[in-house]
């Protein structure tokens, strides 16, 4: 009888339980008065759209919705909302409201313990930003100081493909040191070799980490129990993840050891240094916006964002160069030519002189949307989008992609054409459209757009200037896609054939 009552007890609590999600459910489903939810394809009950996400969620998937359900549409992961964004206005504005200010909790670095000033959210945020920008701007991001540094890593990069003497080579094998040992400068306050031990192992830990967190979006949207499952089983993906990042920070804790032990209290030799003497500054306060685990997230946040991005860029550039030689490629080392000439290198005050070469970048910059729904963001509190309602604790996605692909804003948007950004006659560059918005919008917005740029610049003109870029003989150049939080072209080999 006692175990009849306790089967009766048991399947009562499980009704009662059961009853309570529903409703629960049901609530959220309830806009206010004069509002409602914004539309999108039916997912299934409480899973939602889980079983079909590897399929669906991706920028493609949400423009072509779009034009079924209209500019904003919601779906559901589990128990959270997801509304993406698919025109310029509703991003313009959504997520320049305050209580979109926030982002959406990664849960994979949430349950490593990572965070950054990417990831944190209100006063941590605020602080941590202000800091890091204060502290880089010191140590020359933004100044003549840092051209001088890309310019030297850019020219130490002809120099390595020189030793190719023309033949094939697989360009990200040299971007990528390249590119990382720019943001290693402000880190770490030192550039490495290419064949340097410590350079290779960071790139190669870095791809690795960016490569799981480039193909693993959905695990944003799953409860922490689920992903700490996940990372306790070896054959899984997500659980590879673990290592890369206990190594990554084991590279990072002797950076910071080798730092306090050297530190100069009257100077900051680089970030690492910045970071530490604010953490000192603040250690008797419990609540301090600075600790030692917001600085590892913040250097592993540097290199994901400061150097991957870039890469894939300017390899974007190179293969559509090698596409178009007699056209692209010929134009920018027109300029170069008549501008700067083949001796002395190229620097950022060129880029006045060279509307063409401008006209480019940002043509890349829309055309091959680098991060095409940008990072998630969380509604902080309820949100009201003209006849819309979305929910507190929801993520909002922008599709930046989709704006870069709107005919309405751009004509051919699916071409490839710098002509667009030049004035009627061709010889200046327009004025930058407010709809260009590859590094997304408000006071969230990627901070290093100016970095970003003349990165890109510096690279392709010193490139340029020494070179002509082809394909692999007997090869076409793919310039198709692959990727869904990253855009990253096709595998292929370049050749690099001296002026």
């Amino acid at each position: 009888a006692s175990t009849e009552w306790e089967t009766q007890a048991y399947t009562l609590a499980a009704a009662v339980i059961v009853i309570f999600i529903i409703l629960h459910w049901s609530k959220r489903d309830i806009a206010p008065p004069g509002f409602k939810l914004p539309p999108g394809p039916r997912g299934l009950p409480l899973v939602g759209h889980v079983p079909f996400v590897t399929m669906e969620f991706s920028h493609n998937q949400f423009r072509k919705w779009s034009t079924t359900y209209g500019s904003i549409i919601k779906i559901k992961i589990g128990a959270t909302y997801v509304v993406v964004l698919n025109d310029f206005d509703s991003i313009k504005e959504v997520l320049c409201k305050n209580e979109v200010l926030s982002r959406s909790e990664n849960m994979i670095l949430h349950v490593l313990g990572i965070t950054a000033v990417g990831t944190l959210n209100g006063k941590l945020w605020q602080d941590n930003r202000r800091f890091c920008l204060h502290v880089l701007r010191d140590l020359g991001f933004g100044r003549k100081s840092m051209e001088e540094h890309i310019k030297e890593e850019s020219l130490y990069l002809t120099e390595k493909i020189a030793d190719t003497k023309g033949s094939p080579i697989s360009i990200q094998e040299y971007l990528v040191p390249s590119m990382s040992n720019n943001i290693s400068a402000l880190v770490f306050g030192s550039r490495y070799l290419f064949d340097d031990p410590k350079r290779k192992f960071l790139d190669e830990q870095l791809a690795s980490a960016l490569r799981i967190l480039g193909s693993s979006m959905i695990v944003n949207f799953l409860p922490g129990w689920l992903n700490t499952l996940a990372l306790r089983i070896p054959f899984l993906t997500i659980s590879s993840f673990k290592n890369v990042f206990r190594e990554l920070s084991d590279f990072v804790s002797k950076e910071v050891k080798e730092h306090e032990e050297t530190l100069d209290e009257h100077s900051n030799r680089d970030f690492i240094d910045g970071y530490i003497k604010k953490i000192k500054e603040h250690e008797n306060d419990p609540d301090s916006s600075f600790q030692t685990r917001y600085l590892f997230g913040n250097v592993l946040n540097f290199f994901g964002a400061g150097s991957n991005t870039v890469m894939v860029t300017i390899m974007w550039h190179l293969l559509t160069y090698a596409k178009y030689p007699d056209t692209v490629q010929a134009k920018i080392q027109r300029e170069i030519d008549e501008v700067v000439g083949r001796e002395r290198q190229p620097n950022w005050e060129d880029r006045n002189k060279m509307p063409f070469t401008m006209a480019t970048i940002w043509e890349m910059y829309r055309w091959r949307t680098i991060a095409p729904l940008g990072i998630p963001r969380a509604a902080s509190e309820d949100v009201f989008y003209g006849e819309y309602f979305i929910p507190k604790g929801s993520m909002v996605l922008a599709n930046l992609w989709t704006v870069h692909m709107d005919p309405k804003l751009w004509n051919d948007p699916q071409n490839f054409d710098p002509s667009r950004f030049l004035t009627k006659d061709g010889t200046e560059l327009g004025p930058k459209p407010e709809s260009l918005v590859p590094f997304s919008v408000g006071k969230r917005m990627c901070p290093g757009e100016t970095l970003a740029t003349v990165e890109v610049f510096l690279n392709i003109t010193t490139l340029l200037q020494k070179y002509n870029v082809l394909p692999e003989e007997g090869q076409v150049i793919d310039l198709s896609t692959k990727g869904a939080a990253i855009t990253i072209p096709e595998t292929q080999k370049l050749r690099f054939i001296p002026r």
